[in-house]
């Protein structure tokens, strides 16, 4: 499932509860069905931030390990630790 469509299934999930809530007669369902329809809209709206943030991570750990393949083995990792 690609961004796009996980976004769009949480605007439909979010359009779906609100509707619910529209129709709910008693406050205490009404109420539900307006906080979940909130959080799905929520949800949708930070799923492109979340893969910018994962997609910049990803590269960072790139660079990392190209930097370490370029510096060879790491001696701290034979040293005592109380040398």
């Amino acid at each position: 499932m690609t961004n796009e469509q996980l976004t769009a299934m949480h605007r439909l999930l979010a359009e779906y509860h609100r509707n619910l809530a529209k129709e709910a007669v008693l406050d205490i369902v009404q109420q539900y069905h307006a906080d979940v329809a909130q959080r799905l809209a929520d949800e949708a709206a930070q799923i492109p931030r979340r893969t910018a943030i994962l997609e910049r991570l990803h590269e960072r750990e790139q660079q990392r390990m190209a930097i370490r393949s370029l510096d060879g083995p790491s001696r701290s990792c034979c040293k005592p630790w109380y040398a």
